[in-house]
């Protein structure tokens, strides 16, 4: 096995990606805590989260959506590289790592994806958020709930729409369907963009009684 990026060979094969290219990957600066964008205040909290908090309570990516991982992720999603997932879901898992140990953060109860658009998922026959969550459900050690969210058919997709739309798209676009009564859900993504989705998704869950909702995605698209 070798690395999928420099295609050196691997100590440990099922790492996917070397330790040398996971240390030359491109690093945030100073980001929010809550929504891992670039800001320049003292706090972990950025302005705008401070004046319009989101239902979420703390984001963690990888990095911006940029190459190498931007190349990555096309060829987990559109050229069905799948056994990418691995490499990609351990990536997620060492970010939200390092932020545990300076946040102290606790392990969540389970852990979810954001539900494909159903057109989407029978074109490609899968969902890239489910192969990247379950394997760090296994490495946290804990329940792993693909389905606890469902998205309704009948709603526009968000990619073809404006930022507005898409907010108003969004407010009543998903469905939980489990009692979170007193659980802390960890939320998997592979691409967060302007945040609409993942925020609609975490009032839902936490409509249904889920104490804490932490968002980990491979890349964050800086505004």
């Amino acid at each position: 096995m070798r690395c999928v990026l420099c295609d050196m060979p691997l100590s440990l094969p099922h790492q996917g990606i070397c330790c040398q290219c996971v240390k030359n990957l491109p690093k945030f600066n100073k980001v929010c805590h809550q929504c891992c964008l670039p800001h320049s205040l003292s706090t972990d909290i950025c302005y705008r989260c401070c004046a319009k908090k989101p239902y979420w309570d703390e984001l963690i990516a990888v990095s911006e959506y940029i190459n190498p991982l931007k190349k990555l992720i096309h060829h987990l999603k559109f050229y069905r590289k799948i056994e990418l997932n691995t490499a990609l879901a351990r990536l997620m898992f060492l970010a939200w790592y390092q932020r545990r140990e300076v946040d102290a953060l606790i392990k969540p109860d389970l852990v979810t994806c954001v539900p494909l658009h159903h057109i989407r998922y029978w074109s490609r026959g899968f969902n890239q958020a489910e192969l990247l969550a379950k394997p760090i459900a296994r490495w946290l050690n804990r329940d792993f709930s693909p389905y606890l969210l469902s998205r309704k058919p009948t709603m526009q997709d968000q990619k073809n729409l404006s930022l507005t739309e898409r907010i108003a798209n969004v407010e009543t676009l998903f469905m939980c369907h489990q009692d979170l009564s007193h659980k802390s859900v960890m939320l998997i993504d592979d691409i967060v963009t302007t945040g609409n989705t993942i925020n609609a998704i975490s009032q839902q869950l936490k409509k249904c009684g889920a104490t804490s909702v932490h968002v980990v995605c491979l890349c964050r698209t800086v505004l």
